[in-house]
């Protein structure tokens, strides 16, 4: 797995959790390092959970038109409150698709990962901060802004 993150922090989990490589899209040209990594093949799926595809999208095409691989899926799991910039051609010649997903929307989401919960999987790894019950209001606002947070759980009260 192939992680692109603007935050060192989330970037050094991804690695913990298992990424093979991390990129760091700000210091990194994200279509060269995927090339490089995947030996030119290119992915054969995308995530998109930025929520910018204004910003990543071009990106996605690129390293999508440039891949030796075909039949990629970009998977868009953020919403956005701007359209995506979209280059039919790219999706045309190498017969790549577009999917929609909504993770807390069902479809045996929540039963699987809990199931990988139960099965060992170490949860405690993303979890950036312990808080009390008094602190909810103030992390509810910071998760939105603070790219160094990544899950916050409370202690029991």
């Amino acid at each position: 797995m192939i992680l692109s993150e603007p935050s060192e922090v989330r970037r050094k989990i991804a690695l913990d959790l298992g990424a093979d490589h991390v990129i760091d899209p700000t210091k990194e040209n994200f279509v060269e390092a995927v090339l490089e990594y995947t030996r030119g093949w290119g992915a054969k799926l995308y995530l998109e959970a930025t929520g910018v595809p204004q910003i990543i999208w071009p990106d996605l095409e690129k390293v999508i038109w440039k891949a030796r691989g075909i039949n990629a899926t970009v998977v868009i799991v953020a919403r956005a409150d701007v359209k995506i910039p979209l280059t039919g051609e790219v999706f045309q010649v190498r017969r790549a698709r577009i999917v929609g997903s909504q993770g807390h929307s069902g479809h045996g989401t929540f039963p699987r990962v809990i199931s990988l919960m139960a099965s060992g999987m170490d949860m405690t790894k993303i979890i950036s901060k312990t808080i009390t019950l008094e602190e909810v209001p103030e992390y509810i606002k910071r998760l939105q802004t603070d790219k160094s947070l990544v899950k916050v759980t409370m202690l029991n009260p």
